[in-house]
Parts: C-alpha cells; structure tokens; sequence
C-alpha cells in the first residue's frame, strides 16, 4: 500500500490473518471511502457514510466533486490533486467538506494511491477522521484570541522570563518596538530595585511552576515612563501538562490609575476635613469616620446597624416629612442644608450637612454618604445676636418715646414765647404812644418790659432747647 507493491502469496496465514485484523480495525475506527483514479466513488464504510450523511447508493458513481466546494471543483489546484493521486502520489492534511445538505464537516485525512502487482496505482483509498467538533472549537479559541490580541496588550515570555514576541497594543503601551524588546527580559519593565528582589525571583518561580498570577502592577515603558497595567500572566502547558511559556494579557489602566488617586486624594481630603457618615438607603447607618463619631460623642459599635433617626428629635422621627425625606433619598435626590442633630446624651448639634445618594454602575442608588460639618458654635453666636437685637430694638422704642414727648413740650413752650412776645410789643406801643402824657405810668411800663424782655429770652432758649 501507499507506493509499495505487495506479493500476498509471500505472507503466512498468520500475516494475512494479521492485515486483515489491522484493516477491521482501521474501518471501524475511521471513514473510508474508495476511489477510482479519476475521482468516481466505488465504495464507503459506515463511518464516513455517517459523517456525510448519505446513503451508499446516494454517492456510489458520483465524482469526490460532489463534498467539494463548487468553485474549487472547478480550479486547477483540484484537478492537479487528482492528476497527482493517479500518479501514486499521497496526500495528507485538513480538509473542509460538504455532506448532505452542505453541511460543512471538516476531516484529517489521508488519500492513498493503491498498486497493483505491477506496481501501478488502480484505486485510492481516504482514510478520514471527523475532526469538525475540534476544529469549531479551535475556530472559537482563535476567534477568542484574535479578539483578545486587538483588545489587549499580550506579550510571551519563556519561563525564565525572556521575551519572545509582544502584539501592536503591548508595543504601543511601552513605547518599544518589538526589535528593541525581543530576547530581553522582563526586567526591563521593572523598578531596578524590585528586579534585584527575591519576590521578583519568586515570581518568575511560580510561573515557571504552572502556576497563574494576576493583579495591577507598575511597569516603566520606554524613557522610564510610568505605566499601569491590569494583567494575568499565564502559563501555557504543552501536551505532557508541563509549562512551556507565559503568556500575559494586560490593560492599560494608567489614566484610570491616576483618576484613582485623584478621587482618593479627594476623599481623603474630606474625611480629614469633615464629618462622614454612610448609610443604607433605608437609613441604616453602615459606617462613619472619626470627624463624625467625635462630634456626636459615639463610637462606631454604637451607632453601626442603627437607623439615623438616633440623630433626630423622636417626634420629627415619626412625622410624615421624615419618612419623605428618605425617600427622596432612596430616589436617588440629593439633600442639603442646615439640620439640628442629638447626640450622645440628647446634646444639641447643629450641622450644615449634604446627604448624597450613590450609584452603582448601572445608576440605581445603593447608599447615601453624608458630609457635615459642625456649625453648633456658629448657630448659638446667630441667637445670641439675634436676642440682642432685639434688645436693642425694645430700647430703640422706648427712646423713640421719650424724644416724641420732649419735642411737644418744647412746641408748647415755644407757643408760650411767642404769645408773650405779642404782647410785650403791644404794651411798647402803647408806652410810646402815651410817655410824654404820665410820669406815675413810668415805674408800671419799666416793670411790664423787663417781665416782657425776661419772658422773650425763656421762649429763645427753649426753641433753642427743642
């Protein structure tokens, strides 16, 4: 078989006992199918029968053409198959075929020349396996990694950590290109100091030993430029359940890295800063920070798992506008102002406070975090301004008072003078008019001017006074 010329009449029973065994076993394993040289279908096994879907009789005469592509039934790269298959000529590989219905069925197959005795092919003989089910699911694992490698930054390693080839993304991320990387080794994109530690030694160890390693490491691309990565580092296995190499997929996660801490930054900013309180939104108190716990004079096992009407008067608890305002809360809106709190021991506090509704990656609410800062002090210095002017305005009145009664005795007093006055001119001119007439009206006349006189100066002094 294959090329070879074989005498039977030379074998013993035993050997042709033996092929005919070995032959069995082959078509019980495996398609078989039997050929002219041309292509003409002679005859099919069960197997391969089962694997195109056809029956015998629906195939027997019909040309190999027919589990072919149409297209390439047509080339010259099929007929040059055929014409080197009736030269004697093997042929071995994967091929993609059509069973009834054009279904696609893919096989490992062998197509053998058979000599006859003169040592001239007469038939060919396939041997095929239906590899369909392993070539889908290699298809799906190319499929998955060609996704990967143009989602991701993939690089592979030896398991001493050597690099053996990176993808675009992997360069584009470090800034190398992949001459400047190849049969470095992974070092290179490491803190100098860290390289030279026994963790970074035992980490090659474990890859080495099979064993997988994930999480967010820093790395320094081309110019020590900082970079954040995202990665698994996974260790291939070779057939034998042995590694062989390392393969790492890695996103970039510098920009989210650097937000990271920025938030982070923040919030520890407001945590120093400021009271902070987290609670459910029904209002169950989850956590709180020392800011918070020192102004209401609790400690976290205190207060942890109670409900934040503990801060409130109980009659505002049980009103309608509390059980409102979580709900707006639950709703996911936000809430501000200034709110009077109790606590440890009823103490009063003021806070000026904002409860923010939190969402999660889908924008639903699942927590609130209130920040608040004690403004207790400055409330207390409000009413104590408040309650003096008050104080003042009450002295303001009385004043007030007192200044519109002075003003009308001063007009009285004015009306007084002026009505003296009147008359003080009038008695002059009748002086004048009657002097030279007699002496004994002269000491009355004297008397009555200097009263007028006194009474005009009176009057002066108090318009002078109102």
């Amino acid at each position: 078989m294959n090329g070879a010329t074989l005498d039977v009449r030379e074998l013993s029973n035993n050997e042709v006992a033996d092929m005919k065994g070995q032959i069995a076993a082959i078509h019980k394993a495996m398609a078989v199918i039997e050929f002219d040289l041309d292509g003409t279908i002679r005859t099919a096994n069960p197997n391969f029968l089962g694997a195109v879907g056809y029956s015998l009789d629906e195939i027997q005469g019909q040309h190999h053409r027919m589990f072919v592509d149409s297209t390439f039934a047509r080339s010259p790269d099929y007929a040059a198959f055929w014409a080197s298959l009736a030269r004697g000529e093997f042929q071995a590989g994967e091929y993609k075929r059509f069973g009834k219905g054009d279904r696609e069925i893919w096989i490992h197959a062998s197509y053998n020349p058979i000599l006859d005795a003169d040592g001239k092919p007469f038939k060919v003989v396939k041997f095929a396996t239906d590899i369909t089910a392993t070539k889908r699911r290699n298809a799906n694992f190319e499929g998955q990694l060609s996704a990967i490698d143009k989602a991701m930054a993939v690089i592979e390693f030896d398991l001493d950590g050597t690099i053996r080839t990176a993808n675009a993304n992997f360069l584009g991320a470090v800034g190398y290109g992949l001459d400047q990387i190849r049969g470095q080794h992974h070092r290179m994109f490491v803190d100098p100091d860290y390289a030279k530690t026994p963790e970074y030694a035992g980490f090659w160890a474990s890859l080495a030993r099979g064993e997988f390693q994930s999480g967010e490491y820093k790395r320094f691309g081309k110019g020590g430029r900082e970079i954040w990565i995202q990665a698994t580092y996974n260790p291939i296995l070779d057939a034998d359940g042995k590694p062989f190499k390392v393969v790492k997929f890695a996103t970039d996660i510098t920009a989210t890295k650097l937000r990271n801490a920025d938030f982070e930054g923040q919030l520890s900013a407001i945590d120093k800063a400021m009271a902070v309180i987290e609670f459910d939104l029904d209002g169950t108190i989850r956590t709180a920070n020392p800011n918070f716990l020192d102004t209401l004079g609790y400690r976290i096992d205190e207060i942890q798992g109670q409900h934040h009407r503990i801060f409130v008067d109980p009659n505002y608890a049980k009103g309608s506008d509390y059980a409102a305002f979580w709900a707006a809360l639950g709703n996911g809106e936000f809430q501000a102002g200034e709110y009077k709190r109790f606590g440890k021991g009823g103490r009063e506090i003021w806070i000026q406070a904002s409860y923010n509704p939190i969402f999660d990656a889908d924008g639903k609410p699942f927590k609130v975090v209130k920040y608040a800062t004690d403004i207790t002090e400055n409330v207390r210095q409000r009413t104590i301004i408040a309650e003096t002017a008050v104080r003042l305005s009450r002295s303001v009145e009385g004043l007030s008072s007192t200044s519109t009664q002075m003003a009308g005795n001063a007009n009285e007093t004015t009306m007084q003078a002026n009505s003296a006055s009147a008359a003080a001119e009038q008695v002059s001119q009748s002086v004048q008019s009657v002097a030279a007439g007699a002496d004994e009206l002269q000491a009355s006349i004297r008397e009555i001017s200097q009263s007028a006189a006194h009474a005009a100066r009176v009057a002066s002094e108090a318009v002078t006074a109102a």
